[in-house]
């Protein structure tokens, strides 16, 4: 009798093992379909920002997901993009993704949807992809008005070395269109009836004042902007501070190339920064800045120089120890390994790789 209760014990316990190591698997969900998808526009830098949810989780539940996202141009069946995004999804929680297009939002329609996966290690296999959401519709055309024809991006600013795409719209169905890039006749691309595109691969600086750009038809309808081309913004160079008198760093540097742009922001900033005191000080002079020393016995000043425009930032850092007494002119040596990125679309910075800015 003994011996049967001992082995009820052991079945009561390895039951109860059984059903929490179950526990700790979720059973397979339904397929949860993003919903609530929502879609605005950045014309000026060409972006698509998404926001969806996804309703269907139980509160407070976490699971790992994958969306898949699909952008169609001009019609739903002519997909031009498609990327997976994942991530951790909390019970209602609105994720957000951001594309940026190569041509301005205003040359075509575009169209966005979304389906989800769930990829989380606690849900058996095999996991199925949900529904998609509803075909989302962006058509920046209907802020147009009703100019018979126009040329975008409208004076749009980008770097030298870039490439661009231009988009020409006319109100009519475009016959013998020509556009012209500084008088130099472009091959044109027929994208619909009213829109015709062309690039510009490695874009040069021509003149302060901008590169036009003309596009014309027959019948006569023609139309045109401005390209701001910008010289590259340049890593600071021979960056160094000096002392003479104990109370004042006396910090110059080579800026480089001017990127400034007659009509046309932006002109270029220099700002120190000083990561021991967590104190910063914006430049009156593009190459040289002075620091008043500070009075608390700070010896070592840990200086990152930003250089940045509208289009990127660079910097550059230098270590400065201000007791080494035994030089007549106290001077900083230079720290490898600054910083340089493009302002991206969703505002972050990134290394320059080429492509459209």
């Amino acid at each position: 009798m003994a011996l049967f209760a001992f082995f009820q014990t052991i079945l009561l316990l390895v039951s109860l093992s059984l059903r929490t190591c179950q526990s700790e698997v979720l059973s397979e969900p339904l397929p949860l379909t993003p919903e609530s998808l929502d879609v605005s526009i950045n014309s000026a830098q060409r972006c698509l920002h998404l926001q969806w949810r996804v309703h269907s989780l139980a509160y407070h539940q976490e699971l790992k997901m994958v969306f898949q996202i699909e952008i169609s141009r001009i019609n739903t069946s002519n997909v031009i993009w498609v990327d997976y995004y994942s991530t951790t999804v909390k019970w209602n929680q609105v994720l957000h993704w951001s594309w940026e297009s190569e041509l301005p939002l205003e040359c075509a329609t575009h169209f966005v949807r979304i389906r989800s996966r769930v990829d989380d290690a606690r849900v058996p296999e095999p996991r199925f992809w949900s529904n998609w959401s509803s075909w989302k519709e962006v058509n920046e055309q209907n802020s147009l008005g009703h100019k018979a024809s126009s040329v975008f991006p409208v004076d749009k600013l980008v770097e030298e070395g870039s490439n661009v795409t231009i988009c020409y719209i006319s109100r009519s169905h475009q016959n013998n269109v020509s556009c012209y890039l500084d008088g130099v006749r472009m091959h044109v691309e027929q994208l619909d009836p009213n829109v015709s595109a062309f690039h510009v691969n490695n874009v040069a600086f021509v003149r302060e004042t901008g590169t036009n750009i003309f596009c014309e038809m027959d019948p006569k309808d023609d139309a045109g902007t401005v390209l701001f081309v910008s010289k590259v913004l340049e890593e600071p160079k021979d960056f160094s501070c000096e002392t003479q008198d104990f109370k004042t760093l006396h910090c110059t540097w080579d800026p480089g190339s001017d990127t400034s742009l007659v009509r046309k922001q932006p002109y270029q900033s220099y700002t120190l920064f000083e990561s021991f005191s967590g104190e910063k000080r914006l430049c009156e002079h593009k190459n040289w800045c002075d620091w008043q020393i500070a009075q608390d016995s700070q010896e070592m000043y840990n200086f990152t120089l930003v250089a940045e425009n509208y289009l990127r930032k660079r910097s550059v850092n230098i270590l400065f120890n201000l007791t080494h007494r035994e030089e007549n002119i106290n001077r900083a040596t230079l720290v490898p390994g600054g910083q340089s990125g493009l302002v991206t679309c969703s505002g972050s910075i990134q290394s320059l790789g080429g492509g459209v800015l």
